[in-house]
């Protein structure tokens, strides 16, 4: 295949491949292909097209039933390639234009900041003027575009933008990233919600961030929306929703945000050297990396699964044994990590242990 500048020009180019390959294998219509392959016509029609990308394992039915030994799934692995060529050019061109932008600003000096009154509003100004004037030339283009009579104007967001920077800056707590883990029903949510509210770090939940568009995504593969077993969701789901979570950490990093991670992470804490790399990222950013399993006795994961009734959890209540012989209860990450016990008879409360653990991992 002709490698293509662009992402587009190159997926185009692997469908009308797919297409002449499907008429030399005698296969005519693309309805045909679809029955075959287990994908709809307008997947197929829109795959030659050019207008729908999609994963390997569809070029990979395709050269089976056209016995074409490989040719189009290599053809998906050099789109792949020129994304990626591509994406990582545009990160490097932002990272330069941010750079640009900020070489720009001046040096903001360690100053004393006051409130003062300007035209009726309560502002926060340096002494020497530096931090209020680089916010001043942020805000500068901030408009009304409300009620007139709004108590909240521009000037409103620029004070309290202003306090927030001031507060920060002076915040002398250490950056701080934990990942919360725990089998189905275990309460480890529960546990981060509470670790989020005692220390004030940004909680991310792995099926708040992913779950509309995990459910979405394994529809339009023809998947169940609730499934969380089959290797459709592990192998071509699972990962994408990890990615944008744990991308999502490492960028409050990026802005001095200690962030309360929480997954299964299964996969990740049975991991060590994972879990290592992860923590010589987090290294870089001077943000202390921590490991909490949450576990609980297999009476107590049933009555939590129970109770929450979600939808993702049908498949685990109707075959509970089935479940459970997959499952190690008592297992612990092969890693430096913080236990805690959920279960319903444990005899420290959940609260008491969050604010245990969160004062014994910011000392």
């Amino acid at each position: 295949m002709t490698e293509s500048p662009t992402v587009t020009g190159a997926r185009r180019e692997l469908g009308r491949q797919l297409a002449a390959l499907r008429k030399a294998a005698g296969v005519s219509t693309q309805d045909v292909l679809a029955r075959r392959v287990g994908w709809s016509r307008s997947s197929v029609a829109n795959i030659e097209a050019g207008r729908q990308a999609t994963t390997i394992d569809f070029f990979e039915a395709c050269d089976k039933v056209l016995g074409t030994g490989g040719t189009l799934a290599q053809g998906w692995r050099e789109v792949e390639a020129i994304a990626v060529a591509l994406n990582r050019q545009k990160a490097e061109d932002a990272r330069l234009q941010r750079a640009a932008r900020l070489s720009e600003l001046p040096e903001l000096a360690e100053v004393t900041t006051a409130p003062v009154r300007r035209g009726g509003a309560t502002s926060i100004v340096s002494l020497n003027g530096e931090v209020d004037q680089v916010v001043e030339k942020a805000f500068e283009t901030l408009q009304d575009g409300g009620d007139s009579d709004t108590t909240q104007g521009p000037e409103d967001l620029q004070v309290r933008a202003l306090a927030a920077y001031q507060a920060k800056r002076h915040n002398d707590d250490q950056l701080s990233l934990t990942l919360v883990g725990g089998f189905a029903g275990s309460g480890k949510s529960e546990f981060a919600r509470f670790l989020s509210a005692v220390t004030g770090w940004t909680i991310l939940d792995k099926d708040t961030l992913t779950r509309a568009l995990t459910e979405q995504l394994l529809i339009a593969h023809g998947g169940d929306a609730n499934d969380r077993q089959s290797p459709l969701y592990l192998e071509h789901v699972r990962p994408y929703e990890y990615r944008c979570m744990l991308d999502s950490a490492v960028e409050n990093l990026k802005s001095g945000v200690s962030t309360v991670l929480t997954a299964p992470f299964l996969k990740e804490f049975s991991n060590p050297n994972w879990l290592l790399r992860f923590q010589n990222r987090c290294k870089t950013f001077n943000a202390v990396f921590s490991v909490v399993w949450v576990r609980v006795d297999a009476e107590s994961m049933f009555d939590y699964v129970s109770y929450r009734g979600a939808a993702r959890d049908s498949w685990k209540l109707a075959n509970w044994s089935e479940y459970m012989a997959s499952i190690d209860p008592d297992y612990r990450p092969d890693f430096p990590h913080y236990l805690v016990d959920n279960s319903l008879n444990a005899a420290v409360a959940l609260a008491d242990q969050a604010r245990d653990l969160a004062t014994r991992m910011k000392s």
